[in-house]
């Protein structure tokens, strides 16, 4: 019974109440075809972002590319074939662990980037070269952009349930291994072992020489890394975060009721007992938009004996935040 509701879901199925249901043929092409577009765009991407910025100042960008970059420097073999062909046996193993949707989409993501790093320096596509008598800030530049780029692209496909192969696979591997640890942390291992590796065998001179020269494309490429994480993540969790408060008071209901009319926002009330002093108080729980936090304080301090704090919220889902304006797909009003 379970494998033929995965089966469904695999052909365009949804489920609701645990009754699954085949969505009209059009949505599902329609769907299909709005990922795989996010698919090409992502690939197209992590393409600039590796020839236009890494490559052509020597750094190493992580991973699966990295290696690519780091053969390429030492041969003169495109990174591109080097990317396809180490990825291969990555995406065979893979193949019996993982959905076929998912798959696919892994492999039309390292087919289109090897085949646009193949293709870029056939067409003289531009790149962003240091001159390194601008100084070194002109290196981190290019890594911060490297990393943007690349970081939008990562993000992009983990929107549409897809990866960039490489590390990013090996990771979801172990952790299936070893379920209580982070996949973050096994990526991360990876890539900072090809970045480690990569940096002893290029050329420091070009950073401006020095003893510790060998460690300029180690940082820059950390760089990337950690500007493609903080992109990814910012732009998967959403630029329109909402705050959530929480409000511990004795006048529930007349400060839930100003709240209410005052901003516009749903309050729900829940009866609360003091530990210390056994005294019966409400409370309070919001979601405001983040302009409206400084009116939000004003009326509390009509209350000085309340107690509030606040946490984000990433994505808010629900009346007066979102709606559902298309099957599958979501508006927004922050």
């Amino acid at each position: 019974m379970k494998n033929k509701s995965v089966n469904n879901v695999e052909r365009g199925a949804e489920t609701h109440n645990g009754v699954s249901f085949k969505l009209p043929e059009k949505n599902v092409t329609v769907k299909y075809i709005k990922e795989y577009l996010i698919v090409l765009l992502a690939a197209v991407l992590q393409a600039i972002g590796v020839y236009v910025f890494v490559q052509p100042n020597n750094f190493s960008p992580g991973g699966f590319l990295g290696v690519g970059t780091f053969v390429e420097y030492l041969t003169g073999f495109n990174a591109g074939y080097v990317f396809f062909l180490v990825n291969i046996p990555i995406i065979i193993v893979a193949m019996f662990k993982f959905r076929k949707d998912f798959i696919f989409k892994t492999i039309v993501t390292i087919v289109l980037d090897s085949g646009l790093l193949a293709l870029m320096p056939l067409i003289n596509f531009p790149q962003f070269i240091v001159d390194p008598a601008q100084g070194g800030y002109a290196f981190i530049i290019a890594a911060i952009a490297g990393g943007i780029v690349c970081g939008a692209s990562l993000a992009l496909l983990l929107k549409v349930d897809g990866c960039n192969g490489g590390t990013e696979i090996i990771g979801t591997m172990l952790q299936k291994r070893f379920p209580a640890t982070n996949i973050s942390w096994f990526i991360f291992c990876l890539d900072s072992s090809v970045i480690v590796l990569s940096a002893f065998f290029m050329d420091p001179s070009i950073y401006g020489g020095g003893k510790l020269a060998i460690l300029t494309p180690m940082l820059l490429s950390l760089c990337k890394m950690f500007c493609a994480s903080k992109t990814s993540e910012t732009i998967i969790r959403g630029f329109s975060s909402a705050i959530k408060f929480e409000v511990v008071t004795l006048h529930g209901q007349e400060l839930g009721k100003e709240l209410t009319t005052e901003l516009n926002r749903g309050v729900t009330i829940i009866e609360a007992r003091g530990a210390y002093t056994g005294g019966e108080k409400q409370l309070l729980i919001c979601i405001i938009r983040k302009r409206q936090m400084a009116r939000f304080k004003k009326i509390l301090s009509r209350y000085p004996d309340t107690f509030a704090y606040m946490v984000p919220a990433s994505e808010v889902y629900g009346q007066g935040f979102t709606k559902q304006v298309k099957e599958g797909e979501k508006e927004t009003a922050l």
